[in-house]
């Protein structure tokens, strides 16, 4: 059996013993987090305002809401979305914009050609800064038939 030499240490060395060590990790796990919602928020941003140019370029497509291409609706989508669905030649449901109900733009599909081009933001209505009057859209489901009280 050999002999153990006296330099060999038998306790292991703790970050205890080396705060230094522990501060700079958690500085590191701090800017790390912090990067990480930097990143999140203006990837956020960046959605909603491509997002938000698809919806403005449907919009354009159908004009005015009250429009004579007015040819029907979806309402309680999620029971939080109702939508008017225009048509273009003989697509009946060739352009669709939904609304919340204070009357945010919140989503639009474009079935004119193709894949759908579906805009939208569903999944954070506030952040949509396309408005209309939300009762001249009520008038507009009523003439179709919604079941509106």
């Amino acid at each position: 059996m050999r002999a153990r030499s006296a330099k060999t240490s038998t306790t292991r060395r703790s970050t205890a013993r080396h705060p230094s060590r522990l501060v700079a990790l958690a500085l590191a796990a701090i800017a790390m987090l912090a990067a990480l919602a930097f990143v999140g928020r203006w990837e956020g941003r960046r959605h909603a305002h491509s997002e938000l140019a698809g919806m403005r370029k449907t919009l354009a497509a159908v004009g005015p809401l009250d429009n004579r291409t007015l040819s029907a609706y979806r309402i309680d989508i999620d029971s939080r979305f109702d939508c008017l669905i225009y048509k273009r030649g003989s697509n009946r449901l060739a352009l669709e914009l939904c609304f919340d109900r204070t009357g945010r733009l919140v989503e639009t599909i474009d079935r004119r050609s193709g894949a759908p081009k579906i805009s939208s933001l569903r999944e954070d209505p506030a952040a949509s800064t396309i408005r209309v009057d939300w009762a001249g859209v009520v008038r507009l489901l009523k003439r179709l038939g919604a079941p509106f009280t």
